[in-house]
């Protein structure tokens, strides 16, 4: 495919390093040539300087022959009048745009239709962000947690402690352990590196452990590979940006929460529009502030502004008084090596974007994509088509299907049931699978595999 990116920011960049891996032709937009020249460096694509809704810059990266734009800057104004002209002018047949703006959001249903702003899917990464912070805050312990059929399966990363019933113990023994519940363990990754899931493998303490499971039995099958904690009641965000308010909004429904904000007319904006939230402004020493208001009692401290490096610094120093778990949103992949070994929950926007931009690109019909470990691995969740006479894989048992190593097959839906421990049974048309890659190099080979064509 031919595919346009505006932007050539961390997401921008992201995205275009992971369709030029993919072999489709990319050209990048960005009126910063510094960002450009760093970018066309690194991996093989055009890159066009100039302000990207201006028709001829738009017609010079080649929008009257492309099959996509992906409109990903960080100015949301910009993004969609790109799209509107490359819809006008040159008929782009498909538009992606990241809108962060609630303003437009709220009424994204009415305003962006082929009627009206012609922009065929609108991606949120706050919004994301926000959806993820509250999912793992759902589940204490977790450090990740992805979504499948309709919410009914979910993937969940989590770290292995001494406590855990598995940890010292082959995955085999799972079945002594846990009769009643399909889970299927499908990556483990041991200072860095991964681990083949065979049944004679050990866990160890400090494994980073992928699990798949229908999500009413998340916790019984965390409590295996660590000690359960008591659900989070307190929680403290820090940074009143647009993932912060979003984040408080949602979380104030059920917990208690309080917000600091630096910015002391935003923490005033913040606090009026809040209904049960305690917003806070950091006028001094965020030390002082953190001794007032008792961090030593706060379940999960959750740094969300815009800044890496003071949402680090305030998570550790966070921690180091007494906050039960931290968490941070990061921006800048450099900063996530530090922020491992440190904090225990890292959420980067980048690789959220990168998942809801790559499940609406991506070939064959998928409905879901997650990437994660700073992009290297993936999962996905993929609708099978065909027949056996024209797949490769309809027909057959899951277990008969050749995958590139470190791939596995790791739930399948078949007439609304999900199937975990689906390695018996026979894939067939209209069936969804998710697929769990621990090096997403192979994302092709999959694409092809369940294509239909002359198998």
């Amino acid at each position: 495919m031919k595919i346009i990116i505006i932007g050539a920011g961390s997401v921008g960049a992201a995205l275009a390093k992971s369709l030029v891996e993919e072999n489709h032709e990319v050209t990048v937009i960005d009126n910063r040539k510094e960002n450009l020249e760093e970018l066309s460096r690194q991996c093989d694509l055009r890159v066009v300087c100039g302000v990207p809704c201006y028709p001829e810059v738009l017609f010079e990266a080649g929008a009257q022959d492309a099959d996509m734009l992906a409109a990903v800057s960080a100015n949301d104004e910009q993004n969609i009048i790109a799209c509107q002209i490359a819809s006008s002018l040159y008929h782009l047949p498909t538009k992606v745009a990241r809108i962060k703006s609630e303003a437009y959001l709220v009424e994204k249903d009415e305003l962006f239709t082929p009627e009206g702003i012609d922009i065929d899917e609108v991606i949120s990464p706050e919004y994301l962000v926000s959806h993820h912070i509250v999912k793992i805050i759902e589940y204490p312990g977790a450090k990740g947690l992805f979504e499948f059929s309709d919410m009914h399966v979910s993937l969940i990363q989590v770290t292995a402690y001494y406590g855990g019933s598995l940890v010292g113990n082959p995955l085999s023994s799972v079945k002594d352990l846990l009769s009643n519940v399909e889970v299927n363990f499908v990556g483990i990754f041991r200072n860095g590196k991964s681990i083949q899931t065979l049944p004679g493998m050990v866990i160890e303490a400090g494994d980073d452990v992928y699990f798949i499971t229908d999500t009413g039995h998340i916790r019984e099958v965390m409590s295996l590979l660590q000690n359960l904690e008591n659900p989070y009641r307190r929680i403290m965000i820090y940074g009143g940006g647009v993932i912060g308010y979003s984040l408080a909004r949602e979380l104030e429904k059920k917990y208690r929460v309080k917000l600091i904000e630096p910015n002391r007319e935003l923490a005033e904006h913040i606090a009026q529009e809040l209904t049960n939230t305690m917003v806070l402004h950091e006028e001094n020493s965020l030390q002082e502030l953190f001794e007032s208001e008792q961090i030593d009692k706060i379940d999960f401290f959750i740094a969300v502004s815009n800044d890496d490096k003071n949402n680090i610094t305030s998570a550790m120093m966070a921690a180091s008084m007494g906050a039960k778990k931290t968490g941070v949103t990061i921006q800048h992949k450099e900063f996530l090596g530090v922020c491992s070994k440190n904090i225990d929950v890292t959420i980067s926007p980048e690789l959220s974007t990168l998942s809801a931009l790559l499940t609406f690109i991506r070939h064959a019909e998928i409905k879901q994509v997650y990437s994660m470990r700073l992009g290297l691995s993936e999962a996905m969740e993929i609708v099978v088509h065909g027949t056996p006479s024209t797949s490769q894989i309809v027909g057959k048992k899951v277990s008969q299907v050749k995958l590139p190593q470190g791939t596995s097959i790791c739930a399948l839906m078949h007439n609304g049931i999900s199937h975990i421990n689906c390695f018996d049974h026979t894939i067939e048309d209209g069936d969804t699978m998710v697929i769990f890659l621990t090096n997403k190099n192979h994302i092709k080979e999959i694409e092809k595999l369940v294509q239909p064509g002359e198998s």
